[in-house]
Formats: structure tokens, C-alpha cells, sequence
């Protein structure tokens, strides 16, 4: 049985692919894995909506995400939770357990970006399978630590 870790996501950065092709960079850590998390590339359609759904961005219009929130909660289900499986040929994986209306729990096969993009707009926990650790990288190569110090 695969054991879970609470997860977090950490930042979602612009990066490009070798052909010049904007796309980002999801990274997601647990508290276990000290200054290290999953780089997960995404497309850049599903950075900018992770973005929105962290409130870093603003659309005058829903997004996808958006609207399945919407449709959840009109119909009395809700993101239960997230959680990043495996990687397998290359391509990691996710489910998304969704809770509906009568209690009962059901999951669906997910790309983890869509995922996530869900879960920080329910506020729905992100888990990451232990397995995953070995996958795991150092932040700084994505991400610098802040420079000076406080009050500089």
C-alpha cells in the first residue's frame, strides 16, 4: 500500500521548453522533504489558471477550473482532496477524489495540474505518494532564496 505525505504547493513558475514554447514549472513539496519538491512541467494554460485560482492573477471571465467548482458546488459536491500517485513512462500522475452530495467518495484519474488547479481553489489538501521522494529536487534550481536580510 502506497503511504501519502500532506503536500503543498510551493510556486508555479514560467519556464519554456526546448523549442521556445512558454510552460511552467509546478513545484510541490511536503514538510519531509525539507528544501526539496516534484518539478512538475505543466502548460502554460494550466500555470495561468493555478495563478488565478492562487489569486495571483485576475480574469473578468471564469476559467475552466472555475466552472467545475461552480458545477461541484451547485450540486452539492466538493474537491475532497488531491493526490500525486506515480510517475510512470515520464508523465507524473494524480487523482481527484471528489465528494458528492450524499457523502460518498469518488475518484477520478487526473493530470496533476488540472488537480491542483482545483484544489487551491477549494482550499482541498494535496498529497504526495512517498514513492515520489527519490523524483524530488533541490527549490533553489528553480526558485532563488530571498538576498539581504530583513529590514535591508
Amino acid at each position: 500500500m502506497v503511504r501519502y505525505l500532506k503536500g503543498e504547493l510551493i510556486s508555479v513558475i514560467e519556464a519554456y521548453d526546448r523549442a521556445g514554447q512558454q510552460v511552467g514549472v509546478m513545484l510541490i513539496g511536503t514538510d519531509e522533504w525539507d528544501d526539496r519538491a516534484l518539478p512538475i512541467i505543466i502548460g502554460s494554460s494550466e500555470m495561468i489558471s493555478i495563478k488565478k485560482g492562487l489569486g495571483e492573477l485576475d480574469f473578468p471571465r471564469p476559467l475552466s477550473h472555475d466552472l467545475l467548482i461552480e458545477i461541484l458546488e451547485t450540486l452539492g459536491a466538493a474537491v475532497e482532496k488531491v493526490t500525486i500517485d506515480a510517475m510512470i513512462n515520464g508523465t507524473y500522475t494524480a487523482t481527484l477524489y471528489v465528494k458528492d452530495s450524499s457523502g460518498r467518495s469518488h475518484a477520478f484519474d487526473a493530470r496533476p495540474s488540472d488537480a491542483v488547479a482545483l484544489a487551491v481553489r477549494s482550499g482541498a489538501p494535496i498529497f504526495v505518494a512517498e514513492t515520489l521522494a527519490d523524483l524530488a529536487e533541490d527549490i533553489s534550481n528553480y526558485i532563488s532564496p530571498p538576498s539581504g536580510k530583513v529590514g535591508d
